[in-house]
C-alpha cells in the first residue's frame, strides 16, 4: 500500500494543520509496516522548518499520482482549494480528506473576508461529501455531526484526533514547572491560547476577571498568546473599560509556551466554537487547572469535567475559578484532568488512524460509527456545594461591562439552510461594494487601505503596514483583501515603498493579482532597484466573471534586507478596449499561468 500526504502549506510557525499532517507522515511512516511507501508534498513549505521531513512540491504530487494510480491521498483540508478539489474528486482511487472543522459563518457576519473564505470551505466540503470515493477524517465527534448535518455520509467518516507537540515521546509538558497550590503568590494568572478573533471568547475572559476579581478580593491577570486578528484592540479597549489587566503575546515559540503555562494558574477556555480545542488539552497535560464552556467539541471532550460547563454563566465560569482557591479541589480537579486525558494520548491517535486507513477505505465492509455522546456532567459533592458559594456570591454583585457582550447559545451547527441564507446576505453585501466603480464622486475608484489587508511579519502603524528593516525570506510578505468584485477590466496601483539597507544587494519585488477560479491572472516585476521615483506601482487585469473572489499580493523573490511601507491599493475600473468583444473569455490569454484541468 503507498500513501501520499498532502497540505497547501508546510512554512508557518504555528500551523496546527501542517503540524497535523506532518504528525499523521510520520506516524504512519514508523508504524505500520504493511504501508511500503509514505510521502509528503506541499504546494509551498520551508524546509528548515521541518528538517527531517522528505517535502515535495505540487509537481511531484502529479508525478506521484500518475505513477501510483491505486495510492491512497490523505489531503489535510484547509479551505477551498479548488484545483486539488477538483483532481481528487475526478480522480479514481480513494482519498481521504482530512478536515479540521470550518468556523461557522455567523461568527463572521461583519468580518467579509473571513466571511467568504469560511462559506467557500462550507460549500466545498458539500460539494467533496457528495463524491463516492472521497472518505473523511474529522477531529471529533461534533465535527463528525456537524460532517452529516451538510449531507455527508457517517459511514464515510472517522474520528481522528489532531496531533498535539504533547504525543510525541519528548513532550515539553515535562518541563513546565507547576505550584501545588493556586495562586500562590496572591495574583490570580488566567492564561488563553488561541487566535485572536470574535469567537474566541477573549471577552468572556476578561468579563470573568472582572467578576473574579470582586468575589475573591484577589488581583486578577489575563494573558493571550495567539496569532492576532483586527479586532485585538477592541478586545483592549474592552479590557481597559473593565480595569483588567490584560497581556497580548501574539504567536509564540515553545519555549514562551513553556514559561506561560508554568506562571499562570489556570487556563480558561470560554470559546464559542471548537472542532476540538488543542490548548485544553495541552494545559491539562502541564498539570494547569482548566475552566471551560463545555460546547461544540467540549460537549463531549470534557463530559466528565468538574469546571467545564454545558451553559453560558459568566459567574458561574468565576465561581469555578474562585472554588481553586480551596487546596482540596484544586488536587481534586488536577486528579480528575488526568484521568481525562487517557483519552487523548499517542496511542488513541495512532489507533484512530489505523482505523482510518484500513477500516474506513475498506468498501466491503464500512467503519461502524457510534452516535454522539450525550453524557451528563458529574462533579463530586464537594466541588458543586464550594463553586455555589461563590456563585451566590458573584450574583449579588451588579454587572458592568458584561452587558455589551454577545454571545452564542452552544450546538452550532450548520446547516445547508445556513449556508443558503448566508450566501444570500453575502451576494447582497457583495453588490453594495460594486457601488464605487459606477460612482461619480470618486470617478469610479475604490481605496483598499492596508489595514484590510494580511502580512506574516508586518506591523500596522498610523494606517500603514510597516516592516522594519531585516532580512525577509523569499514568498508572499502581503496579500487579502479577498474582494468578490464584478466583471471587467481594473487598474490596480499598489502604494509601496522599498527601501533597500545600505549594504544590501537590491533584488525584484513582485506585485501579482490572484483570482480563486483561475490562480494568478496578472503580476509584474518590480525591478531591483535602490531607490524607486514613485511608490505607486501598477497591474492590469480582467475578470470575466461577476463575483469572483480576488486577493492582491507582495512577493519577494529571494530573501534581502529592506524596510518596506505599504499604504495600500487604488483600484480603478476601466471602461471595455474597444477591440475587446464584452463579456468574452480567453483562459489561455488572461490567465497564462493557471494549470490546465
Amino acid at each position: 500500500m503507498k500513501i501520499a500526504f498532502l497540505v497547501q502549506g508546510l512554512f508557518e510557525v504555528s500551523d496546527s494543520i501542517g503540524f497535523d499532517c506532518v504528525y499523521q507522515y510520520r506516524e504512519v511512516a514508523s508504524t505500520f509496516p504493511e504501508i511500503k511507501d509514505v510521502t509528503i508534498f506541499a504546494q509551498r513549505f520551508d524546509s528548515e522548518r521541518h528538517r527531517d521531513v522528505p517535502i515535495q512540491g505540487l509537481e511531484a504530487f502529479y508525478e506521484w499520482c500518475d505513477h501510483n494510480p491505486t495510492g491512497l491521498v490523505i489531503y489535510h483540508y484547509c479551505g477551498a482549494w479548488l484545483e486539488i478539489d477538483k483532481f481528487l474528486s475526478q480522480r479514481q482511487a480513494a482519498s481521504i480528506i482530512r478536515w479540521h472543522n470550518n468556523t461557522s459563518p455567523w461568527f463572521y457576519f461583519e468580518e467579509t473576508n473571513n466571511l467568504s473564505h469560511t462559506l467557500d470551505g462550507f460549500e466545498s466540503i458539500v460539494d467533496l461529501a457528495r463524491n463516492p470515493n472521497l472518505y473523511f477524517w474529522v477531529n471529533s465527534s461534533f465535527t463528525r455531526d456537524q460532517f452529516v448535518a451538510l449531507g455527508g455520509s457517517a459511514s464515510r467518516c472517522a474520528v481522528v484526533f489532531p496531533a498535539s507537540r504533547y504525543l510525541g515521546k519528548a513532550s515539553i509538558a515535562d518541563s513546565v514547572v507547576r505550584p501545588e497550590r493556586f495562586a500562590p503568590d496572591g495574583p490570580i494568572n488566567l492564561l488563553f491560547v488561541g487566535r485572536v478573533v470574535s469567537h474566541k471568547g477573549h471577552r468572556t475572559i476578561i468579563a470573568v476577571a472582572e467578576r473574579l476579581k470582586e468575589i475573591t478580593g484577589h488581583a486578577v491577570i489575563v494573558r493571550f498568546a495567539g496569532r492576532e486578528d483586527r479586532v485585538k484592540q477592541s478586545i483592549i479597549q474592552f479590557a481597559e473599560d473593565a480595569g483588567v489587566e490584560t497581556y497580548f503575546y501574539g504567536e509564540v515559540p515553545e519555549s514562551t509556551l513553556v514559561e506561560l503555562y508554568s506562571i499562570s494558574d489556570a487556563l480558561v477556555c470560554l470559546s464559542e466554537h471548537e472542532g476540538f480545542g488543542l490548548p485544553v488539552f495541552e494545559a491539562m497535560r502541564c498539570n494547569l487547572p482548566v475552566v471551560a464552556w463545555a460546547t461544540t467539541a467540549f460537549r463531549e471532550l470534557l463530559a466528565d469535567h468538574p469546571l467545564a460547563f454545558r451553559y453560558y454563566d459568566l459567574n458561574m465560569f468565576a465561581a469555578a475559578l474562585a472554588s481553586l482557591l480551596d487546596p482540596a479541589i484544586h488536587r481534586q480537579v488536577l486528579r480528575t484532568q488526568q484521568r481525562i486525558l487517557s483519552i487523548y494520548s499517542g496511542s488513541v491517535v495512532r489507533q484512530q488512524i489505523d482505523d482510518g486507513i484500513f477500516k474506513l477505505t475498506d468498501r466491503t465492509s464500512a467503519i461502524s460509527i457510534p452516535g454522539s455522546v450525550d453524557a451528563s456532567q458529574e462533579s463530586a459533592d464537594v466541588v458543586k456545594n464550594t463553586i455555589s458559594s461563590w456563585l451566590m456570591r458573584a450574583r449579588n454583585l451588579p454587572n458592568t461591562t458584561t452587558h455589551n457582550l454577545i454571545y452564542d447559545s452552544g450546538t452550532n451547527l450548520v446547516s445547508l439552510y445556513d449556508i443558503k441564507l448566508f450566501r444570500a446576505l453575502f451576494d447582497g453585501m457583495k453588490r453594495l461594494r460594486f457601488s464605487p466603480f459606477t460612482s461619480a464622486e470618486n470617478n469610479g475608484t475604490l481605496l483598499l487601505e492596508a489595514e484590510t489587508f494580511s502580512s506574516h511579519s508586518g506591523a500596522l502603524v498610523n494606517g500603514q503596514l510597516v516592516f522594519v528593516e531585516k532580512e525577509y525570506n523569499a514568498g508572499h510578505l502581503i496579500f487579502g483583501p479577498y474582494l468578490a468584485l464584478p466583471a471587467g477590466d481594473f487598474v490596480a496601483s499598489f502604494d509601496l515603498e522599498i527601501n533597500f539597507a545600505p549594504d544590501s544587494t537590491p533584488a525584484p519585488v513582485l506585485i501579482d493579482v490572484c483570482c480563486g477560479p483561475h490562480g494568478v491572472i496578472a503580476k509584474k516585476k518590480i525591478a531591483a532597484s535602490r531607490s524607486h521615483d514613485s511608490s505607486e506601482f501598477t497591474v492590469e487585469f480582467s475578470l470575466p466573471v461577476e463575483g469572483s473572489v480576488t486577493e492582491f499580493r507582495v512577493d519577494i523573490q529571494q530573501s534581502f534586507l529592506a524596510n518596506i511601507v505599504f499604504r495600500g491599493i487604488n483600484l480603478r475600473r476601466q471602461e471595455p478596449s474597444s477591440n475587446k468583444k464584452q463579456g468574452s473569455f480567453n483562459k489561455k490569454t488572461l490567465f497564462p499561468w493557471a494549470r490546465s484541468a
